[in-house]
């Protein structure tokens, strides 16, 4: 009997089901006027479960959908396709769902037992690296996608790497192009096995090595400084026992502080440093830098476990107010022990996720940040001036925002003198709208506003391409 399509618990404690369409749009409605600096593609990616799921699955289980808005000449043109992996491409053939739960082998379908294929999804961050595009979930190794026409292509050459895991947060040093990089669980089961690997600006790997986190909890960021590397380790733990009873991979332990392991980025993992933080759970770095001894971490944090759709060891489910994320600065001062060493500086009115920043200024002190604004019901954009203290934002009514990215004006334009793309969920019409912001002040009206006659799925992670043009 065929399997119907149930709502996927997402975050916010909302449930979405999936739209499981692909799209091609060759002339968007465009309302205003695109920038004529505008020339590139804008990919982002999220999660679509194309075949039904199990009833309690969970958003972070969808099959990878890349979308694009390729920018030329004032023009807009839109194409959205699903990442085309062994995993799909199986259940095609099979007309069904062959594979279960989020990251639990146990309950696939008997005729499937390939375990790297099941989580390969490709679901979290469309990013680009020489030349090449990427589609990126963090326990796997990434897709690449033809940036022309969003056809996926073989797995990329990463040479000898052995970490079965790539994040999903890469970071790109933009002084020397090296492709920074790091995994959890890197030899594919839930232990402590961690990986630091890095990549030249060609892709290369010319750098690997081995350590141990402090227990087998959830890294989903992390941060890269000119002087030093930080792994943050969330206290949601893994374990294969759970799995096999049927449990969810992850489970929020609050009497577990989250681990900050710190390292010299010209040092070895052996020099890592763990300080220990309670009530405290974040998912994504703003940015990071080195004041002498002190290495700020910017983040938005929550008192308690912000991934609702998994419950504490005791079977609770966090009430909203534990999973609201404030844009904080995490201080860690190396030259003192470590129960004295962190100061956290919240930003007051700073509520929401997604942060992004000029990406040429990354891994140095940096002035302007971007976010979602998520303070039900105020709604929108945000930009943070971290030397002024200076916050604004770009309202929406009945419309929620997902992650902004920021493009600049020119290579040596000032940092955030540019344009912030955002796509916009629209409620009431069931359709999204990409804004094409003032990247010096995000509170102004659009410039322009990309109009789509139909909805998006959830993106979480997206990048611009400079001078990328569409192809058939």
């Amino acid at each position: 009997m065929p399997e119907i399509f149930h709502a996927a618990a997402s975050f916010g404690q909302q449930e979405k089901k999936p739209l499981r369409f692909e799209a091609d749009v060759f002339d968007c409605e465009i309302e205003g006027e695109i920038p004529d600096s505008l020339q590139g593609a804008y990919f982002r990616a999220g999660p679509d479960r194309q075949y039904p799921s199990l009833e309690n699955d969970i958003v972070l289980n969808g099959d990878g959908q890349v979308s694009a808005f390729w920018f030329e000449d004032g023009r807009v043109r839109f194409r959205s396709r699903y990442v085309m992996t062994e995993r799909l491409r199986r259940e095609r053939e099979a007309h069904r769902r062959l594979y279960g739960a989020y990251r639990n082998k146990y309950s696939d379908d008997p005729s499937v037992s390939n375990a790297p294929a099941r989580d390969n999804t490709g679901n979290t961050y469309a990013f680009a690296h020489h030349g090449d595009l990427y589609a990126l979930r963090e326990d796997s190794r990434p897709h690449r996608i033809d940036p022309a026409t969003l056809e996926t292509l073989p797995i990329g050459d990463f040479g000898r790497l052995q970490s079965t895991a790539v994040t999903a947060h890469p970071k790109i040093d933009p002084v020397t192009g090296e492709w920074w990089s790091y995994g959890v669980f890197a030899r594919g089961e839930p232990t402590t096995d961690a990986s630091l690997h890095v990549f030249d600006r060609d892709g290369k790997l010319v750098r690997e090595e081995w350590f141990q986190t402090p227990f087998p909890g959830l890294s989903h960021d992390w941060g890269v400084t000119r002087e030093h590397i930080v792994f943050p380790i969330m206290p949601l733990t893994a374990d294969d026992a759970r799995l096999r009873r049927g449990g969810d991979y992850y489970e929020y332990d609050p009497d577990l502080s989250s681990a900050w392991g710190i390292m010299p980025r010209n040092g070895s993992t052996d020099d890592i440093r763990w300080f220990r933080i309670p009530n405290l759970v974040m998912g994504h770095v703003m940015n990071a830098f080195t004041e002498g001894n002190v290495v700020h971490v910017d983040t938005p944090f929550s008192p308690g476990n912000c991934f609702s759709f998994f419950q504490d060891k005791n079977g609770r489910s966090p009430t909203p107010a534990e999973g609201v994320t404030q844009i904080s600065r995490i201080s860690f001062d190396l030259s003192k022990p470590a129960e004295e060493a962190v100061t956290i500086t919240p930003v007051e009115g700073a509520l929401g996720d997604m942060p992004r920043i000029d990406d040429r200024f990354a891994m140095d002190k940096y002035r302007i940040g971007y976010f979602a604004l998520r303070d039900f019901p105020n709604m929108g954009i945000g930009q943070l001036d971290w030397e002024s203290g200076d916050l604004v934002f770009h309202a929406l009514e009945g419309a929620a925002a997902q992650e902004p990215v920021f493009v600049p004006r020119s290579p040596d334009a000032p940092e955030g003198d540019g344009y912030v793309l955002a796509a916009v969920d629209r409620f009431a019409e069931r359709r999204t709208d990409l804004l094409v912001l003032d990247g010096n002040d995000v509170s102004r009206p659009p410039i322009a506003t990309v109009k789509l006659p139909f909805a998006l799925p959830m993106a979480f992670h997206g990048c611009w391409m400079e001078g990328v043009k569409a192809g058939d």
